[in-house]
C-alpha cells in the first residue's frame, strides 16, 4: 500500500477517472506519442537524456503517470562511473492519486526498490526528510494542480528543494498558460488547454501560469538554474537548492 495518506484537507483534489488504469496504459500513445508531437511541440529524446545524464541512485519522481522516461532511462552512474545496480537504487514515487502508484510500482521494480507515497504536492511536508534523495523529476505535474499562478503553487518547488541533497539536481517541466508571450502555442494547442482547464474538468489550472513566475520560483529555491521553452512548456534544470 502506498504510504503518507494525505489528510482531508490538501491542496489539490484526486482524480481518479482520469488517472485509471485504462488512461495509464494508452498514456504513452496519447500523451507522450501524440499531444507532446502535435500540440505541446514537447521533445521526448530531449526529456529522456535529461533522466539519463541527470537521475540519481535515490531519486523521487512526483506525478510519475506511467513512468515512461524512468523506465527507458540507463541505470544512473556510481562514483566509479559504472551503472549503479537495481540493489542499490531507491526510486522514490509521489502522487495524489493511486492510480499511477499501483501502475508503475510493479513495473518499475526491476530497477530499484520502490517507495510509493500517495501524497498533495502542494501539501508540506512531503513524506521524505531533509536531502534525502540525489534528484526530483517532476514532468508535466505543474499545470494539472490548482492555483491561480506558479506563485501560489511554491510549496512544490520550497519541498523539492528541502528533499533534495546538496549536490542533487531538480528536473521538470510544465505547460504554461496559453497567454504567456514566451510560448509557442499552434491552434490544436490553444484548444485542448481551453477544454482542459473548464471548471470542474480537475484536468489542468494553468491559465495563470508564467514563464516570469516559474523563473522566479526556481530562483528563490535553487542557485543555479537553466530555464527553456520548449513549445507550449517551460523545461528546467535546477541544482544547488537554497536552505
Amino acid at each position: 500500500m502506498p504510504e503518507n495518506t494525505p489528510q482531508a484537507r490538501t491542496g489539490s483534489v484526486p482524480n481518479p477517472r482520469l488517472y485509471s488504469p485504462r488512461n495509464l496504459r494508452r498514456y504513452r500513445r496519447l500523451v507522450v506519442g501524440l499531444s507532446h508531437k502535435l500540440a505541446w511541440k514537447v521533445d521526448n529524446d530531449h526529456i529522456l537524456d535529461l533522466y539519463a545524464a541527470l537521475t540519481a541512485p535515490t531519486h523521487l519522481d512526483v506525478g510519475p503517470a506511467d513512468a515512461h522516461f524512468l523506465l527507458r532511462a540507463p541505470a544512473p552512474t556510481g562514483p566509479s562511473g559504472e551503472p549503479v545496480s537495481a540493489a542499490l537504487r531507491q526510486i522514490h514515487l509521489m502522487d495524489l492519486n493511486e492510480g499511477p502508484l499501483d501502475y508503475c510500482t510493479p513495473r518499475l521494480a526491476e530497477h530499484g526498490l520502490v517507495v510509493p507515497h500517495r501524497h498533495d504536492v502542494l501539501t508540506a511536508p512531503w513524506p521524505l526528510g531533509d536531502a534525502s534523495v540525489g534528484s526530483v523529476g517532476m514532468f508535466h505535474v505543474l499545470h494539472c494542480v490548482p492555483g491561480a499562478s506558479l506563485r501560489h503553487k511554491q510549496t512544490a518547488f520550497t519541498e523539492a528543494a528541502r528533499v533534495l541533497g546538496q549536490g542533487g539536481v531538480f528536473i521538470g517541466s510544465t505547460l504554461l498558460g496559453v497567454e504567456d508571450p514566451h510560448t509557442h502555442n499552434n491552434r490544436l494547442a490553444r484548444r485542448l488547454q481551453h477544454v482542459y482547464n473548464q471548471p470542474g474538468r480537475n484536468i489542468f489550472h494553468n491559465n495563470g501560469d508564467r514563464l516570469v513566475d516559474l523563473r522566479a520560483m526556481l530562483d528563490l529555491h535553487f542557485a543555479s538554474v537553466e530555464l527553456t521553452v520548449m513549445g507550449s512548456a517551460g523545461v528546467w534544470v535546477a541544482k544547488e537548492p537554497r536552505r
